[in-house]
């Protein structure tokens, strides 16, 4: 299953190929961890921009 994750400052959006296991660990973007979100919210999200 793929994996996506979205900034909430910026609205970068990040495919996971392979995520990192580490303890409270994430993708970061603007000095914050980012969110994952469905495939859907992120196919709703590229419709509106």
């Amino acid at each position: 299953m793929d994996k996506i994750v979205r900034c909430e400052k910026c609205g970068a959006m990040v495919k996971v190929l392979i995520d990192c296991t580490c303890e409270n660990c994430g993708i970061k973007c603007c000095g914050e961890t980012m969110k994952e979100i469905s495939a859907e919210e992120a196919e709703k999200y590229l419709e509106n921009k």
